[in-house]
């Protein structure tokens, strides 16, 4: 984004409104608000909110090409990503796996999303998660658009986008129920290395009795299932039934 100097009276109402910090008064030139660029997720938040009184919120050039537009793709969830066709951050929804069948009987589905308002993530922190996960062999969402930016063979993603700073991503995996905890011990162990915070959901189906079998997986890894996380469930016919 970049704001047109010759609107901007320096109000400063747009300020807090930027999820990434990026947004300041120069006290050189207290008339006028900036934008530092390499904070900057290309959310377009300030311009889509209509905050500024004198519309002075533009895009600039460079958030149309790559590999900054990538920013804005990840960031502005208005924005559809071209090979998978879905705007924001991962896929339409991995969550209500009763219905899509996505996650199949004997395995279990993983969710990491790096990053949130203010703090952002970077492709140099995920890449330290997905070539560690590929490594252990786990399946990574087709559809997902960061499969769709990473080596087939490595999981590492072109060294251009290793610092380009999104507000988010997610990424979605499944594994077999067998090596689960064996994954998701390399993912906290990774969880150490990175620069930025990520949270985890777990997909997995009910047993036959209406019990959570992946609880007590989750406990003896020293996770415990808190009485007000959040559970999803699918409804509606199933698409798949294995």
């Amino acid at each position: 984004m970049k704001i047109d100097s010759s609107k901007c009276t320096g109000c400063g109402e747009c300020v807090p409104y930027c999820p990434a910090e990026a947004i300041f008064l120069r006290p050189e030139e207290p008339d006028h608000a900036a934008i530092r660029e390499e904070s900057c997720f290309e959310c377009g938040l300030c311009r889509r909110l209509d905050i500024c009184p004198v519309s002075a919120f533009e895009e600039s050039e460079a958030t149309s090409s790559y590999p900054r537009l990538i920013r804005a793709l990840f960031s502005d969830p208005n924005r559809p990503h071209d090979k998978t066709l879905i705007p924001g951050r991962g896929t339409e929804e991995s969550k209500t796996n009763d219905v899509t069948g996505r996650i199949r009987r004997n395995e279990i589905g993983i969710c990491i999303e790096f990053g949130r308002p203010g703090i952002g993530c970077t492709f140099q922190d995920i890449s330290l998660m997905t070539t560690r996960l590929k490594r252990k062999g786990v399946a990574f969402c087709e559809n997902n658009p960061l499969t769709t930016l990473m080596d087939e063979e490595t999981g590492l993603f072109p060294e251009e986008l290793n610092h380009q700073r999104i507000l988010s991503s997610i990424l979605e995996i499944r594994v077999a129920t067998d090596a689960f905890e064996e994954v998701m011990g390399e993912v906290l162990e990774v969880g150490k290395e990175i620069d930025t915070v990520f949270s985890l959901g777990v997909i997995g189906r009910y047993g036959d009795k209406g019990d959570l079998p992946i609880q007590g997986r989750l406990e003896r890894l020293g996770i415990t299932v808190a009485p007000n996380a959040k559970t999803n469930f699918g409804l509606g016919r199933p698409l798949c039934e294995e």
